[in-house]
């Protein structure tokens, strides 16, 4: 009987480990709620969150606020629904979600900032282009002013963080309209 209890034992904490560490270093996304090509997850930064996703917002190292101080949102595709990747170039065009402050930071296939040389990882609400209409215009890939850089980061991610969000960014997130992204192009294409 205390065979079969001490088995029971190692069986259990067996598969349970092998369960962490397969879905916390899985490649997985810690998304849940779309609009467009952005994805968030209403968990992170709550009290609420269970522990998985705790475990993978401290695995991405996101440092999560508590969501009335901030939002998380995370776009691996563009308004198509291709990969992003480094071998395209890509416009991010429209109007930012209702906020204080906004910033759109880039991340390589590891979670980290692309190793560019030229330092241009991210754009905020100060140093992003505007339309006329105050549309934000944010080139991804391109060599221009204002660009986020691109070079070495592989199939990437653009965390987009909405500081101190209306209210409305928590309670009724489908009102919203986010910006595109559009791929302008890509390399061999013709």
């Amino acid at each position: 009987m205390m065979l079969r209890h001490a088995l029971t034992f190692i069986a259990g904490l067996f598969s349970g480990t092998a369960m962490v560490v397969a879905l916390v270093f899985s490649p997985g996304e810690i998304g849940g709620v779309s609009n467009g090509p952005w994805i968030t997850n209403p968990q992170i930064g709550s009290s609420d969150a269970n522990p998985l996703t705790r475990a993978l917002v401290a695995r991405r190292g996101l440092l999560a606020l508590n969501r009335e101080e901030a939002v998380y949102f995370t776009a691996t595709r563009d308004s198509q629904g291709h990969n992003l990747t480094e071998r395209c170039a890509y416009e991010i065009i429209g109007q930012m979600p209702p906020t204080r402050w906004w910033s759109l930071t880039i991340y390589d296939e590891a979670s980290f900032l692309p190793r560019n040389g030229r330092n241009r990882h991210a754009v905020s609400q100060t140093t992003a282009r505007t339309d006329a209409s105050g549309r934000v215009i944010i080139p991804v890939g391109q060599d221009e002013v204002g660009a986020i850089f691109t070079e070495n980061a592989g199939l990437f991610s653009l965390t987009l963080r909405l500081y101190h969000p209306d209210p409305v960014v928590l309670e009724d997130l489908d009102s919203l309209t986010f910006p595109r992204i559009d791929r302008l192009g890509c390399e061999g294409e013709t």
